[in-house]
């Protein structure tokens, strides 16, 4: 009787063992999936925060530091020009002072004055920031034939050859169309030029003179590129605009290549005074486009826009 209750006992003894190994192996396997799970969790936060932190870095890089950047027409260096003029000018959109102190407009006409680019070939700008050496002649002068001339003015019907050979097309073509365009007064020198303002000067001062007449070095004649038309062989060129021949500049020009370069009300952006007898050749590309899309926008604005840095 006591050996079978000795062998209950070591029997009890026995199980309980084994119930208490099992227990402490399920205990031990729960604290290594309880580890890892937290383990895990930490190393998805610290992704998680890692991916935040690219995520802000990425947002901070790709915003603009300023609120002129975003145009494609932004230059960094002019940007404390840009902030001093539109405390100057707070109606002004960002746009319109982006293009104001890149033409040049934050300084008074003929000062911060700069050689002008050519190798922008056709499509050089010439205002009262830029200027041409005393001494450039274009090296493809060529001279406008008579019949699209008004009569005498000799010395002053040359062209650059592209601009020349565009001219004679579109005199031709308005001739034929009853609304007749002659050249008047196309390249000019650089000392022709000075004789033209000097005189200005003397007959009118020198602020009339400065809205009448480039000064030397500054005008678009020399770069023989530009040319003042009429609508009659005796010369017409300061009633150009009561003509219906100026119509037909207005609808056509572009077509071979020419724009009216001082428009009305836009003084204060070229600093000259209204011409509708000054037209000027940039290329059918570009004269189209402006004719077709940019109508309201003077030379100095287009150029700054879409050429300067291309």
């Amino acid at each position: 009787m006591r050996k079978k209750k000795k062998k209950n006992n070591n029997l009890i003894i026995f199980i309980l063992s084994i119930i208490l190994v099992l227990s402490i192996v399920s205990i031990i396997k729960f604290s290594n999936v309880f580890n890892n799970n937290e383990n895990n969790n930490n190393k998805n936060n610290e992704i998680n925060d890692i991916n935040e932190e690219n995520d802000k870095s990425k947002d901070n890089n790709e915003k603009p530091k300023n609120e002129f950047e975003k145009l494609s027409y932004y230059k960094s260096e002019n940007l404390n020009r840009y902030l001093a003029f539109q405390e100057k000018n707070k109606d002004y959109s960002i746009e319109k002072i982006v293009t104001y102190v890149n033409i040049g407009l934050d300084y008074e006409f003929y000062s911060h004055v700069n050689n002008a680019d050519m190798s922008k070939g056709i499509l050089v700008l010439m205002n009262k920031y830029n200027k041409l050496s005393e001494d450039y002649t274009p090296n493809d002068l060529e001279e406008i034939d008579s019949k699209y001339f008004i009569n005498g003015n000799t010395l002053v019907r040359n062209l650059k050859k592209e601009a020349k050979e565009a001219f004679e097309m579109l005199s031709y073509d308005s001739i034929q169309n009853g609304t007749p365009v002659y050249g008047q007064s196309a390249f000019r020198p650089y000392s022709m030029q000075e004789s033209l303002y000097n005189r200005a000067v003397s007959n009118y001062g020198q602020k009339q003179a400065d809205i009448d007449t480039a000064r030397p070095g500054f005008s678009e004649h020399q770069t023989g590129l530009a040319i003042d038309v009429s609508s009659t062989k005796g010369g017409n060129m300061l009633s150009f605009d009561k003509t219906e021949s100026f119509n037909w500049m207005n609808e056509n020009a572009h077509k071979y290549g020419f724009i009216l370069r001082y428009k009305k009300e836009t003084t204060d952006i070229t600093g000259f005074m209204y011409e509708s007898w000054h037209y000027r050749y940039v290329g059918v590309k570009v004269a189209t486009d402006m004719h077709d899309n940019y109508p309201d926008l003077t030379y100095e604005e287009y150029y700054t826009r879409f050429i300067e840095n291309k």
